[in-house]
């Protein structure tokens, strides 16, 4: 019987985490004489997502960020504020500039292998993980999984709720964009019952990302969603004439599912598989640098993997059930919720505790924002189960 090809490491997946980490080991000499895979169903060549994030200072993929604003502006029905951020700046990274970036210096590195195939099963004896694919066996020390090991999460036992986003770039005949500031969230569109946001990143006076958000486990059709951006840009934008560039649409689950759950002595989780995208939010490229870095330290040290996840979840897990709970349970608007926030509170008061850098009083004083008594439900509900 064809023995299967042995590595120190697997990574499987080639998006925001499995590249982030690979890169990683890729920079690092500690890495130098370790055999490392990186395994996925095709290679990253299009331009497939867009990632935003804040961040103070210069960051990891700093070199790649192809737009930074100091300001960005919020709208909703009843608040128009447009605010400075410092010290934080607002940043995008396209994705096939990330993937452009980190594949040719990966695949540089005679030590590491890439290995495209579809992924059928992983497994695990005493000794090591075995990998699966379509055409070979694969197997390692450790594997690093990317994507999550459970294919729905259970909505009666855990809260879920599906944030899905259609977006077009385009550019427009005329300069029509401020490009110093960006639009984090706009509410003004009919919410339909659900959490419904355009948000809107110029890059220059005529090109921009102009995206509608979604809170919600009801998926839209193409031509729903189409129609949300073409009202959006003739109505709030005051945009006529422009040409669509490209276009991008993902789902990005938000739940409360311990993903971590799933590790094992040779199998651990990493982004989305991981629990690494914000519950409340969405938000995942920022914590998955976060925990890249604390991965790679807690290699190096010989710690438990575990202690990666350091400040990604704790009490912060809590809350965002809180406000899920709050969304899905007890009515509250995703509109009322963010109004009431960013009237309340600046944005980098916002962005550290999304963050998790606030103390436990700056948390309080975050919750007491948004309407309290469905909060304060929501709160001895999660915290009854």
């Amino acid at each position: 019987m064809k023995s299967e090809m042995h590595f120190d490491y697997i990574i499987l997946g080639s998006g925001a985490a499995g590249l982030s980490l690979a890169h990683r080991m890729a920079n690092d000499c500690y890495f130098d004489n370790k055999s490392i895979a990186i395994i996925d169903k095709e290679e990253k060549n299009k331009n497939d997502r867009t990632w935003c994030y804040w961040e103070i200072g210069e960051g990891y993929f700093d070199s790649i960020v192809k737009k930074k604003w100091d300001e960005i502006q919020f709208y909703s029905k009843t608040l128009d504020k447009r605010q400075n951020v410092n010290p934080y700046q607002y940043k995008m990274i396209a994705g096939l500039d990330f993937y452009d970036y980190t594949v040719p210096f990966i695949e540089q590195k005679e030590n590491f292998t890439f290995i495209y195939d579809t992924i059928e099963s992983v497994d695990e004896s005493n000794v090591k993980a075995i990998v699966q694919t379509s055409k070979e066996s694969y197997s390692a020390d450790q594997v690093f999984k990317s994507y999550p090991s459970v294919s729905k999460v259970n909505q009666e036992e855990h809260i879920y709720l599906d944030q899905h986003f259609k977006g077009y770039f385009i550019e427009t005949q005329k300069p029509t964009f401020d490009p110093s500031c960006a639009t984090f969230m706009d509410f003004r569109i009919d919410q339909k019952g659900d959490a419904r946001f355009l948000y809107v990143l110029p890059e220059s006076e005529t090109k921009a990302l102009v995206e509608v958000a979604l809170f919600s486990n009801n998926l839209l059709s193409q031509k729903d969603y189409n129609l949300i951006l073409t009202d959006y840009i003739v109505d709030f934008l005051d945009i006529s004439n422009y040409d669509i560039l490209e276009e991008e649409f993902g789902i990005i689950p938000m739940t409360t599912y311990p993903f971590k759950n799933h590790n094992t002595e040779h199998v651990f989780h990493i982004g989305t598989g991981g629990g690494l995208v914000k519950p409340s939010s969405g938000f995942a490229f920022s914590r998955i640098q976060k925990h890249s870095d604390q991965l790679i330290n807690c290699i190096k040290d010989n710690s438990p993997l575990s202690n990666s996840y350091h400040g990604l979840h704790g009490r912060h897990t809590f809350y965002d059930k809180v406000m899920l709970h709050a969304m899905i349970e007890n009515g509250v608007s995703g509109e009322d919720i963010f109004t009431d926030l960013f009237s309340k509170k600046t944005a980098s008061q916002i962005f550290k505790f999304l963050d998790h850098e606030t103390s436990f009083l700056e948390d309080i004083g975050i919750f007491s924002a948004p309407p309290m008594l469905p909060f304060t439900k929501s709160f001895f509900s999660v915290l009854g189960k």
